[in-house]
């Protein structure tokens, strides 16, 4: 939490009671707004939105003065109300229509909690959040959103306050109020500024009569557009064409929260039209949806997936959708229904596309069966989005090693990176987009299916035929500028390093040993280009002849070490127009390219990427040519150097002929 609010003005101690006494706390509290500072006849005010169209006029009817809003974060907010009308118990401002009135009934209490729950609800709405947690600590509930992902502490509601906030909670949702010993599940509907919003609520007993709550919200609009999901181009092209066919089965798999869902949801929606009849049997029902026949799994009045799939296929449908297949009868039902002329779309929790097939033998799929049912597998994660206002361009030597390794050779031109601003409340980032491997079961997929074969062949024989894994999937995201590779690796488990970076053979080595022998004697690392001396206008490294020599450099090494082995070149230079005019030449060749801005830079570079080839200008800052070859003659198998000069000096040109 920061001390200090990101405003122009400081108020000063004198002014203090006139601020509280113009706005009082059960106000503050109540548009979760904060007073700043008096200039002249204007109130500063700290707020969290800077676009609702009704804030600035109540305030300034409240108030009596004319109001200027300032951004500040939730935290922020919480903290300038504790200064300025110090820390008391929260019930009296909940239960109050003032700072200074005392409780005086239980009656004022509900309609205080009523008033909490209200403001909590649409600040988290206002701030995009996907759960409201109230968690118990000390005895106090600690609120905390969930904002793309990310949950953040937001306030305290104290112990006094606790017990009323949980019962008017559960009297919301349906429960049992005086059950404080076993979970309970509810939904409750409310009205937000004009909005149908659906929650879910679910409490778990955390002992000693302590329960934990957690308020889904689920938004009447979440259903989007499959357009509007984020999928790149080619994934939403091979998802309408899964959802083109007349009959199949179409899953949608990934871990919790990764947006099955909602996705699941704009498929529905995406098939729908007068022509077909599209009928659901989930639990719960997250959204409903006009023109959509939606059952509700009841398990204790024996409505399961399988029961009410039974009966569905009786209502003559032509898409079905199953919230969740969760066992082998759920599964024969709907792959059988798949089988006979409907389009059957469901869910399963896995990790990756070609998990979900052995996810469903597992349970007691039959193998021929699923092998001729299923059409595709849509597996997806969901990642934050860079932030519009603040995001800037990053270069590929910036990032971390570790990073760059899983980028080298791609085209990195439109990198991101989060920085942070009040717009994203400093995180970096705003919003969350889908990131998914679509799997096309093809003929080849099907053979081995059928066979029941293990989920590893399954992805070879996908990839072979053009898939895409969800990682490719990501780092795409990450080079079209939309994501970081920070955020993609917190969310995908990033490939093997040598899957995406290939190592040297080791039976061309001594062929390599054998050129570089030649060079300079059984230890040598290097070879020479010089470049012969040029007009004092001539730029640094754009010259035709110290690129053809370089380049020459190059194929001859591959030449003799197969292409296949030297793949990674590292230019070292302090200059970066020149390293890009070789890092052009070099990748018009066909090779991987890490630049280093230093000698230190460079040598931490190879001892980590392990580069095929370092090209290196002799004088670059903090380790010239002489102690990077030394340095790198030391490694258990040291790369290729080539060392040229962009000098004029005699000296720096003796020294490469003597080490030619």
């Amino acid at each position: 939490m920061s001390a200090t609010l990101p405003v122009r003005h400081t108020p000063r101690p004198s002014r203090s009671i006139d601020l509280a006494t113009l706005l009082p706390r059960a106000m503050a509290e109540r548009y979760d707004v904060a007073p700043i500072a008096l200039d002249g006849a204007t109130m500063v005010i700290a707020a969290g939105s800077m676009h609702s169209p009704t804030l600035e006029q109540d305030l300034e009817f409240s108030t009596g003065r004319t109001v200027r809003l300032e951004h500040a974060t939730s935290p922020q907010r919480a903290e300038r109300r504790n200064a300025l009308y110090g820390v008391v118990p929260v019930q009296r401002v909940l239960w109050a229509d003032s700072a200074n009135s005392a409780p005086s009934s239980a009656s004022s209490a509900r309609g205080g909690v009523v008033d909490l729950l209200d403001r909590l609800l649409a600040s988290a709405l206002d701030q995009r959040a996907s759960d409201l947690h109230l968690d118990p600590r000390d005895g106090t509930l600690v609120v905390r959103y969930r904002i793309d992902g990310i949950l953040r502490d937001i306030e305290v509601v104290p112990a006094e306050t606790t017990p009323f906030v949980l019962s008017r909670l559960k009297i919301l949702a349906g429960l049992d109020i005086a059950d404080r010993v076993r979970p309970q599940d509810g939904r409750a509907a409310v009205q937000i500024d004009g909005r149908a919003i659906d929650l879910r609520v679910s409490t778990l007993p955390l002992g000693a009569a302590v329960e934990k709550a957690v308020i889904r919200i689920l938004d009447s609009a979440g259903s989007v557009p499959l357009d509007q999901l984020g999928l790149g181009a080619g994934e939403r092209h091979q998802v309408e064409k899964l959802l083109a066919q007349t009959e199949g089965l179409v899953l949608v798999t990934g871990p919790t929260g990764s947006g099955k869902t909602t996705t699941l949801y704009s498929m529905l929606r995406a098939t729908q039209s007068r022509e077909t009849n599209v009928v659901t049997v989930e639990d719960p029902i997250e959204y409903r949806l006009d023109g959509i026949n939606q059952v509700q799994v009841n398990e204790r009045a024996g409505l399961t997936f399988a029961t009410v799939l039974r009966s569905i296929l009786r209502q003559d449908p032509d898409v079905v959708l199953v919230g969740e297949i969760r066992d082998g009868e759920t599964a024969g039902i709907a792959i059988k229904a798949s089988m006979t002329g409907h389009l059957v779309l469901s869910t399963l929790h896995t990790n990756d596309a070609a998990s979900a097939v052995a996810r469903l033998f597992d349970i007691g799929a039959e193998a021929g069966a699923l092998a001729s049912a299923l059409r595709g597998v849509v597996a997806q994660r969901l990642v934050r989005k860079l932030c519009a206002d603040c995001s800037r361009p990053v270069r590929l030597h910036e990032l971390p090693l570790e990073q760059q390794a899983l980028l080298v050779g791609k085209d990195t031109g439109l990198l991101r990176t989060p920085v942070g601003c009040p717009a994203c409340e400093g995180s970096g980032y705003h919003g969350r987009t889908v990131v998914a491997e679509v799997l096309v079961v093809t003929d080849d997929l099907r053979r081995v299916i059928a066979r029941r074969a293990e989920p590893e062949e399954i992805q070879r024989v996908a990839r072979a035929a053009g898939a895409r894994s969800l990682w490719d999937a990501g780092v795409q995201r990450v080079l079209d500028g939309v994501t970081s590779i920070h955020e993609l690796l917190d969310t995908i488990a990033a490939p093997t390093a040598n899957t995406h970076m290939p190592t040297q053979v080791e039976s061309t080595q001594s062929s390599v040993d054998a050129i570089l022998a030649q060079m300079r004697g059984e230890s040598a690392v290097a070879t020479v280009v010089a470049k012969p001396v040029a007009s004092a206008a001539a730029r640094p490294l754009t010259s035709e002849g110290i690129l053809k020599r370089i380049t020459g450099s190059m194929r001859v090494i591959a030449r003799h070490a197969s292409i296949a082995s030297v793949q990674r070149v590292l230019i070292v230079h302090d200059d970066r127009a020149a390293r890009s005019a070789l890092r052009a030449s070099l990748e018009s060749d066909g090779f991987a390219v890490i630049e280093a801005h230093d000698g230190e830079a460079a040598l931490a570079y190879a001892r980590k990427l392990r580069p095929d080839v370092v090209i290196t200008e002799i004088a670059v800052p903090k380790l010239d040519a002489v102690g990077l070859l030394q340095a790198l003659s030391l490694e258990a198998v040291p790369p290729r150097v080539v060392v040229y000069t962009e000098q004029r000096d005699e000296a720096m040109l003796t020294w490469l002929r003597e080490l030619r």
